[in-house]
This record gives structure tokens, C-alpha cells and sequence, in this order.
């Protein structure tokens, strides 16, 4: 019988019922049909603030690669929840609308605040061997207008985290054309999820 994995969803978006959530949900409706357990945490909803700058090397965050301090700290905020997640993930569902030409100010602020798991103290706490699926929206309707920025995410994931991308899915033209009515779109989700 097939183990149950943990799948996360991170919606990193400020609104928990748009095409981005949308699409999040259905992958994870997907794995939940097939026998696994899932959790959501849309970022609108939480309290995540930006990295801060230190006062001190004994605030900072330090690099486990060069012994040296990034000279930034994690504030005390909502991050703790979904660390709390993360740690227990064995897949990652990331969603992101786009906005100006790459990732929404949330998704920059949650890969940010992953540096979190670069410190001496945490590093062990990030699971090994986590798959991830991309999904990103936009109000473009050229399927291909932001290539560049799923490698971005891909490329972020997989060289600092060691995560491995097994899917993408990109929704184009959501204002005209939001996702919640196309089927194909909603379906192709599913079987993500029922894949993972």
C-alpha cells in the first residue's frame, strides 16, 4: 500500500478565493483523493512581514556556506505558522500570481523568509527530498509571457532548498477568462495532485 505524503499548499496571494487559490486548491483536492494529506496557508491572510536588517552579527542570520552573517533577522510574526507546515511537507504546492513581471511582493517575501532554514540551529528542520509544483497567473494572454520567472522559482527551489520540481501549470489571461471557469484548467490540476 502506498504511504500517505503531506502535501502543502501556499497561496501567496492576497486573496484566498482567486484564480491562484483556485488552482491550489484543485491540486490539492487532487492529492487529497488519492490519500493524502494536505494543508493551506494563504499568505493574504497572515501576518508575514520582510526580512529586517540587524543591529548586531549575534541578531543576524548567519550562512551555514561561509560561517558569515547575512546581516538580516526573521521578525517574530505568522512565518512560525507555516515554518510549523513546511517542516512537515514532503510536497510543496507554490502558487503565485504575477504581478509587474514577476512573483507578487508575498511570494518574494515567503522565498525570503526561508533563509530562516539557513541558519546552524534550523537547517535540519527542512525536510529532504520535497517535490514541488509551480503554479502562476496573470492577466497576459501569451502562455509563454513569463517563462523566465517559473525558472526563477524552479531555479531558487531546487539550487537553495534541494527541492525537485515535478510539475508546472500557468493560467493566462485570468481576467477575461478566470480559471474557476475552465475546466481543463481545473481538471489538469486535479491530476497533478492525484499524481504526487
Amino acid at each position: 500500500m502506498k504511504s500517505s505524503k503531506r502535501v502543502l499548499g501556499i497561496v501567496a496571494s492576497p486573496r484566498s478565493s482567486g484564480n491562484t487559490a483556485t488552482l491550489v486548491k484543485e491540486v490539492l483536492k487532487g492529492a487529497e483523493e488519492n490519500g493524502n494529506k494536505t494543508d493551506l496557508k494563504c499568505l493574504g491572510d497572515l501576518n508575514i512581514n520582510p526580512l529586517i536588517a540587524s543591529t548586531s552579527d549575534n541578531e543576524s542570520v548567519w550562512s551555514t556556506y561561509s560561517n558569515k552573517p547575512y546581516g538580516v533577522t526573521c521578525p517574530k510574526d505568522d512565518m512560525d505558522l507555516v515554518y510549523s507546515s513546511l517542516e512537515k511537507m514532503d510536497v510543496l504546492v507554490f502558487g503565485t500570481p504575477i504581478y509587474f513581471d514577476h512573483v507578487s511582493a508575498r511570494a518574494k517575501i515567503f522565498v525570503d523568509r526561508l533563509i530562516y532554514y539557513d541558519k546552524e540551529s534550523t537547517k535540519d528542520r527542512f525536510p529532504r527530498n520535497v517535490r514541488v509544483v509551480i503554479i502562476i497567473t496573470y492577466e497576459d494572454d501569451n502562455l509563454e509571457a513569463y517563462s523566465s520567472v517559473v525558472e526563477w522559482i524552479k531555479h531558487t527551489l531546487e539550487e537553495y532548498f534541494k527541492m525537485k520540481v515535478v510539475a508546472t501549470l500557468v493560467a493566462e489571461d485570468t481576467v477575461k477568462n478566470p480559471v474557476a471557469n475552465r475546466e481543463d484548467l481545473l481538471e489538469k490540476a486535479r491530476q497533478i495532485g492525484k499524481k504526487l
